[in-house]
Formats: C-alpha cells, structure tokens, sequence
C-alpha cells in the first residue's frame, strides 16, 4: 500500500508525452505509484487570485501543468530505471 509515508518522488516534468510515457512504464512493470497534477497558472487557496493578478510573468507559457509520481521508497531504484527508456 502507498502512502504519503512511504513513497518517494520518482519524477517532476512539465510533460505530458513524458509524464504518460513513464508511467505507462511503470504500469506495464506492476510497480505502484501514485500522480499529483497540479495547475500552475490557478489560484492558491492563501492567495486567492495573487497568480492571475500578476499575469504568470514568472512561469513558461509551456509549463502550465506540473505533473509528478511517486512510488514506494523500496522500489525507487528499480522504478528508476524506466526513466532512462
């Protein structure tokens, strides 16, 4: 079972193509893991709007979704291996 306890960041990209590609990886291997979308163009919820108020000027117009995944800590070595594919 994966949990916020037990799980290690395996990967952060701005990709989709990547993002898919690896995690069809780890699917076709049977390793467990978990994804966290975000937007990064929403608001906050402390600072509601502070984003949209100040354009985005800091964030590249190619990287609106921050998509990461995570599996257990003992299986990241072997996880890690399907980043190199």
């Amino acid at each position: 079972m994966l949990t916020i306890f037990n799980r290690a960041e395996l990967l952060i990209t701005y990709d989709l193509a990547r993002f898919c590609q690896v995690r069809d990886a780890l699917e076709a291997a049977g390793i467990d893991f978990t994804c966290k979308v975000r937007n990064r163009t929403s608001p906050t919820m402390t600072a509601s709007g502070s984003r949209e108020r100040f354009r985005n000027a800091n964030i590249r117009h190619d990287a609106h979704m921050e998509y990461r995944l995570f599996v257990h800590r003992d299986q990241l070595d072997w996880a890690q291996t399907f980043l190199k594919q």
